[in-house]
């Protein structure tokens, strides 16, 4: 990915000759992290196309990454295990929520602490990318359990077979708050 990423940033670069080396190396970054996480994303659609599980990683897929977004959560140190603790958290929460269904109560359970966990420990930023600003921290706070809230909210719009999916996405990303939180104070001990 790194190769990719500097032949487009050097195309970049010849066509924008004004941009100076911080910038370019920005774009070399940001296209590394794009064409990384669309790498893994086509990976994973593949798998679970193959085991006929299209819809469910779809709804997964949405169901972790928006509320990552604003939450963030555990970050793996190298993209091989980031690919696979993602793709082991999916797996988890398509196959447990493709094969067994959640009773209310269990669902709303498994929601509350959810949203009590992004309350709590979100935003969980990136050890490379720390968030500074105590109000851009508060802010991201109160994303983070808003966006966590709406998204238990959808799930109960959602068809049966893929509500538990949903659910079980939303709490494994949730479980992933306080595990990075630790994480990263280990990391800058």
């Amino acid at each position: 990915m790194e190769k990719l990423a500097e032949k487009i940033k050097n195309t970049i670069c010849k066509n924008n000759p004004g941009l100076t080396i911080q910038q370019s190396e920005t774009i070399k970054f940001g296209l590394e992290c794009i064409l990384n996480e669309v790498s893994k994303i086509m990976v994973y659609f593949a798998i679970f196309a193959l085991l006929s599980l299209t819809g469910h990683y779809l709804i997964a897929l949405v169901f972790f990454c928006i509320p990552r977004i604003f939450a963030g959560g555990y970050h793996a140190e190298t993209y091989l295990m980031c690919f696979l603790v993602t793709l082991f958290i999916l797996s988890v929460g398509i196959v447990t929520g493709s094969q067994f269904g959640l009773s209310i109560a269990v669902r709303v359970f498994m929601l509350f602490i959810a949203i009590i966990l992004a309350w709590l420990f979100a935003p969980v930023d990136h050890p490379n990318k720390p968030i500074i600003s105590v109000e851009r921290r508060e802010r991201f706070k109160y994303l983070s359990a808003t966006v966590f809230i709406i998204f238990a909210c959808i799930t109960f719009f959602l068809e049966e077979r893929y509500a538990a999916t949903a659910v079980m996405i939303l709490f494994l990303e949730a479980l992933s708050l306080p595990v990075g939180e630790i994480m990263k104070r280990r990391i800058s001990v």
